[in-house]
């Protein structure tokens, strides 16, 4: 019955494993949603996300959602992006096709670049494209977390000015793994998730944006009850409050997680974060296996590794389970190709030394077993 009771080394691009210093915060005390004490925190978590952003509370405003990074994806969609808004969603891997396909439901008018996967996007195709026709809204991935590829948000940012566009970036496997700056990037709404390097357990996720946008919500056609962007961000900044039942443990998680960021400074954070990552590919390197694309700006969050040809997926899996890690395989035309190993969350330089002896011995068992 107790099967599932197993405590496993996180090295996948999402659960992560948490501190105990966030582990013990979840379960220290318990409060009610609708009492001071809940409105106390929340005014607490949007401080500290501005603080650490470097944002003016005077212009920016943040909205806690208790759903995966998805549902802010979608109560952005369906809440700031309007029916008749002509919306470009730019792709170059499974999350940022996802973004094209949610708006498509909602949104009619949308048109989905999407370029091959883990290719580098072609400013110019999309420089042609915002001067062709007019868009209301370009949307993409910072961090597109299927090859681990950081996509030019900045360069995007500066066309969506030139052209008038708004612009809108799902930051979920990259916020406070690489650095990102709202304002100097002329993005409009930013999502992340909790579950991702702010290294605590999956179920909330944030939308960053502009108060101008926030505030002109209300005079949008309401397209979502439970994920309306514009309910939730009236009940933040008039009440303090959530308009439905929101997960408190992980809105307790969710501060100390930002006060522990504060405390380490940012910088300090982003660069430990890329320091992980260097060492666990420079011990690829060793091991002789070789990443996606090397030449390419990786992200610090997730590494795509090329499998061996003469190694399944299910075998290499197989084989770091039975070790403790949990790593995944690569999704649509990758499945099979890469497997993906992620260094954020509590992973320190001795899971990371851990689990590439791990893989040494996973690829030598593989191969003795195939010969």
């Amino acid at each position: 019955m107790d099967d599932y009771a197993k405590q496993y080394r996180l090295m996948c691009p999402g659960p992560v494993n948490v501190s105990q210093r966030v582990l013990r915060a979840m379960t220290a005390y318990e409060i009610g949603h609708r009492e001071v004490e809940f409105s106390e925190l929340l005014l607490q978590i949007q401080h500290h996300c501005l603080e650490l952003m470097k944002l003016d509370p005077n212009e920016y405003g943040v909205v806690v959602v208790t759903g995966s990074g998805s549902a802010a994806n979608e109560a952005i969609i369906t809440s700031a992006i309007r029916p008749t808004d002509n919306v470009l969603s730019l792709a170059t891997g499974e999350f940022g096709r996802r973004l094209g396909d949610i708006s498509s439901i909602y949104n009619p008018n949308t048109t989905t670049y999407a370029q091959d996967w883990a290719t580098k996007l072609d400013l110019s195709k999309v420089e042609e494209m915002l001067k062709s026709k007019h868009y209301d809204w370009v949307t993409m991935v910072h961090n597109e977390t299927s090859t681990g590829e950081l996509q030019p948000v900045k360069e995007v940012g500066a066309l969506c000015k030139k052209y008038g566009a708004k612009l809108f970036v799902d930051a979920v496997s990259s916020f406070m793994a690489d650095p990102l700056q709202l304002d100097e990037c002329n993005i409009t709404m930013m999502s992340t998730s909790s579950g991702k390097a702010l290294g605590m357990p999956p179920g909330l996720s944030l939308v960053v944006g502009k108060i101008s946008e926030f505030d002109a919500l209300s005079t949008y056609p309401v397209r979502n009850y439970y994920l309306s962007l514009a309910r939730l961000y009236a009940f933040a900044r008039n009440k303090a409050q959530t308009p439905n039942t929101p997960a408190i443990h992980l809105f307790i998680a969710l501060n100390e997680a930002l006060k522990q960021i504060a405390e380490e400074g940012v910088d300090a954070r982003l660069n430990f974060q890329k320091q992980k990552s260097a060492t666990f590919r420079s011990g690829l390197r060793d091991l002789g296996l070789s990443l996606l694309h090397p030449n390419h700006t990786l992200s610090n969050a997730v590494s795509s590794i090329r499998l061996p040809s003469d190694m399944s997926f299910d075998d290499l899996r197989r084989e770091l389970r039975n070790r403790g890690f949990i790593v995944y395989g690569g999704k649509g035309p990758l499945a099979d190709k890469i497997f993906q190993v992620s260094t954020m969350g509590a992973v320190g330089f001795d899971d990371i030394h851990a689990l590439l002896v791990a893989i040494s011995e996973a690829m030598q068992r593989v191969m003795h077993s195939v010969a």
